[in-house]
């Protein structure tokens, strides 16, 4: 595997603030604000002017409200009503992060509707790309201290339960930001070596090496195969016991695993400047083609498997932006343009009935974290 930088990142969100200083921000948009213990929270309106004429509305659902959540990054669902947040401690010198100077992030729970955080980890650490466990009780997060990375496992009271840590003297690597969970126990997190490993809640780590060079840095585990997108831009499954690997589909861009471990969101493309956001199941049979565009990104299924949240960019540019589907009937409900920024994926609630989205915007020529919460009904 390619030695692991981490300038994709920084060039995202520049490219998410050139976005907002372009105008890609929910502007005209009627908005209501309501005070919840001192804090502010703007309620957007979901009226028509929200979506494109040309964009027929789902027949499934609606968008009952969306709710923007100033100054904090939303990076996972705790429960239906409490996200786990990240954000810049004001209080501490900027520390060196990423290659560049930036304020420490710290990590925290946010009740959405009481407005109360509660700080989970040290807040003279910084912490980056949390991800929760599929139980709620684990949390996972790239930490970095003194110029040093490590994988760090907490619960939810900020024990730590494991560490794994880059040995950069030897040339190791982890992409921590790129963990997934495998399991309630379990993360697989991508290393230099063409490899991985897999870390565990009780400190057992193994290295698995040599499975291929990997393009999206991004691996996910069903059972005993190990998938990821090589160089190649190919699917391909790793078999840990045989150590033989297969092509399971070419031409993928990118991948997203369904909750229940038996299908593939994939963006294929399938001519140049044309990709297609497609079903497959886990041996490459394609189910159906669910839309086609120069783009697809920020691909999310819901825990129940019953909807698919994407965005896509198209020729058509007023029709680019975020749309949730049905998976069933295949209707699709188009949301806003406003979220071709979002910087760190799309996460659905426990209950399939919101979607966290995070966007660095600008105000007075500073980045500002922004959340919005997309509540269905």
């Amino acid at each position: 595997m390619k030695k692991f930088t981490r300038v994709g990142y920084i060039i995202c969100i520049a490219f998410t603030v050139s976005l907002t200083l372009s105008g890609c921000t929910i502007r005209g948009v009627p908005r209501e604000k309501i005070n919840i213990d001192g804090k502010e929270i703007t309620i957007l309106s979901t009226s028509p002017s929200l979506k494109s004429e040309k964009v027929v509305p789902s027949d499934d659902f609606t968008i009952e409200k969306i709710s923007l959540y100033n100054g904090i990054r939303g990076e996972d669902w705790l429960s239906d009503d409490t996200i786990l947040i990240t954000k810049e401690n004001a209080e501490m010198e900027p520390i060196a992060v990423f290659d560049q100077m930036s304020k420490i992030r710290n990590l925290y729970s946010y009740n959405l509707k009481t407005g109360e955080e509660k700080s989970i980890y040290d807040e003279t650490e910084y912490m980056w790309m949390p991800i929760i466990s599929p139980d709620k009780k684990y949390i996972f997060s790239e930490n970095v201290k003194s110029g040093n990375y490590s994988g760090l496992i907490l619960d939810l009271d900020g024990q730590v339960k494991a560490t794994v840590k880059e040995d950069t003297a030897k040339g190791f690597h982890i992409s921590f930001n790129n963990a997934k969970w495998v399991d309630k126990e379990t993360v697989i997190v991508p290393t230099s070596g063409d490899g991985v490993s897999l870390i565990n809640v009780n400190s057992n780590i193994l290295h698995i090496e040599d499975i291929g060079e990997m393009q999206t840095d991004s691996a996910v585990m069903v059972g005993n195969k190990i998938y990821y997108v090589s160089v190649e831009r190919n699917l391909i499954a790793y078999d840990i016991n045989s150590k033989q690997k297969e092509i399971v589909k070419k031409n993928v861009l990118n991948f997203e695993l369904s909750p229940n471990k038996d299908l593939f969101a994939i963006e294929k493309k399938i001519s140049e400047g044309k990709n297609a956001l497609m079903i497959i199941d886990v041996d490459g049979n394609e189910k159906t083609t669910l839309t086609e565009g120069k783009m697809v990104f920020g691909i999310s299924w819901s825990p129940d498997q019953s909807k698919i949240a994407y965005v896509v960019t198209t020729i058509d540019e007023s029709n680019s932006g975020l749309y949730v589907m049905d998976l069933n009937s295949q209707n699709s409900l188009y949301v806003s343009s406003d979220y071709l920024g979002i910087d760190n994926g799309l996460k659905w609630s426990p209950s399939s009935d919101k979607i966290l989205a995070s966007i660095v915007e600008v105000k007075e020529m500073k980045a500002i974290d922004n959340t919005y919460v997309i509540t269905l009904n």
